[in-house]
């Protein structure tokens, strides 16, 4: 890896290339299109297609990472054959390949940061485009610190600390890899795969009450004060380029980085013209002036030897560490809502519905971190008095919240324990829900995963209630998409109207599950509750 007292020659060739590109900008601003190539004979700049023997152009649509941009901007100028016309865009791949599983078309050239996301577990059902070049460039995946900051022996010990901060492995392909780098190094380190996959839980959580205070908004390598012990992942090329700070220090630990190597792709149905242009590209960027312009943009020329590298798991490993992040950093803002009626108290043979469902409630508060926002209501016939059918047992409130000498999080486990002693009525589940998904919104927090957890074992049995279809037209005209708030159903065994639960939870943007067997209902209450 390179210090900042080791960037390469080229100072010339770097202003001619920091000038072509503004130009070649301006043009594109001009034409209101972003940056695009037109070849033509190179005899007469304004002249036409057909004057230079072009019946038409050829466009060719080319995605290239954002690391890589100058550098492709820059090569177009001397590779575009003529009659083609080329569209280079700055765009991530973990843009274009959730694009392209949603189905939208690859591009006919593609340049990642890095091979795995154009796999099956990326692209989905996409066509898989055919790999032209390996590697065009590389830049590892750093961590980068202040003088107060210090090394870490490995990348598992570095995130289980709580100071690093890491872009979102949704959206950054060097966030993916910085999050699966404590798998990736485990049989050097002797960790198990396991332990190195739960490292990624409280890194998550921890990164998502950042997010909910308002911090790490963008992860920058100067983001953080000179005194900060902190910690941010970035690539060596930001680091040497936009950190602007003579103290940051590369503190990559010892094992290893990941690395972003660039691979050159081109698409099974990519336009005319694709494949010769995409050769041209990897010609110029192999030669004397693309290695070049490769340095000046502070990158390496590939190489075969992949000392100091981290070899990154599976495809398909990667993208469960990127669902699973999706799930754990975004916290949940939940109002459970639980089925106090008499049929709760129906045995199971391991004790009753309520008794089970409570055991599984103190068990997943276990689970949630304490920027987690958690109340707690009842319901049955009456159960807040006549023509009430809920009861609070417990406001929406941080799990850290401390109220009377007891946390949030204390109030809700003592709550759970008095559950089976709270069983009587009939089921009075549809006003319930409305008044239930009306504290929701009053209570949306922005940044949290805003929910009702609702859970039933019966049917609406309130003769004075509205109806259903009363009911779905008005979460219909309460939800705002600005102010999302999901309703999620769970029914206990099959006695449960799960129908009624599918149908309030499609109209909300939310899911309904069964838990058909008693066994089931902590399984089910899990993914209530990490569902988004």
């Amino acid at each position: 890896m390179q210090s900042n007292d080791q960037r390469g020659p080229g100072r010339a060739t770097m202003m001619s290339t920091a000038v072509l590109t503004v130009l070649v900008l301006v043009t594109g601003l001009a034409v209101g299109a972003g940056v695009t190539w037109f070849a033509l004979s190179r005899d007469d700049g304004g002249s036409t297609a057909a004057d230079d023997g072009c019946a038409e152009f050829q466009r060719v649509d080319l995605a290239v990472a954002p690391e890589m941009y100058g550098v492709v901007v820059a090569a177009l100028a001397d590779v575009t054959p003529d009659c083609v016309q080329v569209d280079p865009a700055l765009r991530p791949g973990m843009e274009v390949a959730r694009g392209a599983s949603l189905g939208s078309r690859l591009p006919d050239v593609w340049i990642p940061e890095a091979h795995f996301v154009a796999t099956e577990a990326f692209l989905g059902d996409a066509p898989r485009p055919r790999l032209l070049v390996k590697s065009l460039a590389q830049t590892p995946v750093v961590l980068a610190g202040g003088n107060a900051a210090r090394q870490f022996a490995t990348w598992g010990d570095a995130e289980a600390s709580g100071l690093v901060s890491v872009p979102s492995p949704e959206s950054s392909i060097a966030g993916a890899l910085a999050v699966t780098a404590p798998e990736a190094e485990a049989d050097m380190v002797g960790r198990t795969r396991d332990a190195a996959r739960q490292i990624m839980v409280p890194f998550a959580q921890a990164q998502g009450a950042r997010t909910v205070a308002g911090e790490d908004a963008t992860v920058q390598p100067a983001m953080f004060p000179r005194r900060s012990p902190r910690l941010v992942v970035t690539t060596e090329q930001q680091l040497l380029t936009e950190a602007g700070r003579a103290d940051l220090r590369d503190l990559t630990p010892p094992v290893g980085a990941p690395v972003l190597d660039f691979p050159l792709m081109v698409a099974d149905d990519a336009a005319p013209g694709s494949r010769a242009l995409a050769r041209s590209l990897a010609a110029h960027l192999n030669g004397k002036v693309g290695r070049s312009l490769i340095s000046d943009e502070e990158l390496h020329a590939p190489s075969g030897d992949r000392d100091g590298f981290l070899r990154p798991p599976a495809a398909t490993a990667i993208a469960e560490a990127v669902y699973s992040w999706s799930q754990l950093s975004v916290p949940s803002a939940m109002l459970a809502v639980v089925d106090a009626s008499g049929s709760m108290d129906a045995d199971t043979g391991t004790g009753s519905r309520m008794g089970l469902l409570a055991d599984a409630a103190r068990i997943g508060l276990g689970f949630l971190p304490d920027h987690a926002r958690v109340g707690l209501w009842i319901f049955s016939i009456d159960k807040g008095g006549p023509g009430q059918d809920w009861r609070e047992l417990e406001p929406i409130r941080r799990l850290d919240d401390l109220r009377f000498g007891r946390t949030q999080r204390y109030a809700l486990r003592e709550r759970a324990a008095e559950l089976p002693s709270l069983t009587d009525g009939g089921t009075g589940l549809y006003d319930t829900a409305l008044a239930a998904y009306r504290t929701a919104l009053k209570n949306y927090r922005p940044h949290y995963s805003n929910a009702v957890v609702l859970m039933t074992d019966g049917q609406n049995e309130d003769p004075g209630s509205i109806s259903l279809e009363q009911l779905l037209q008005r979460l219909k005209d309460l939800r705002d998409p600005d102010r999302p708030v999901r309703l999620v159903g769970i029914a206990i065994s099959g006695d449960a109207d799960l129908g009624a639960l599918r149908q309030m939870a499609r109209v909300t943007g939310g899911e309904a599950y069964l838990a058909a067997e008693p066994t089931d209902i902590l399984g089910v209450f899990a993914r209530a509750v990490l569902s988004r």
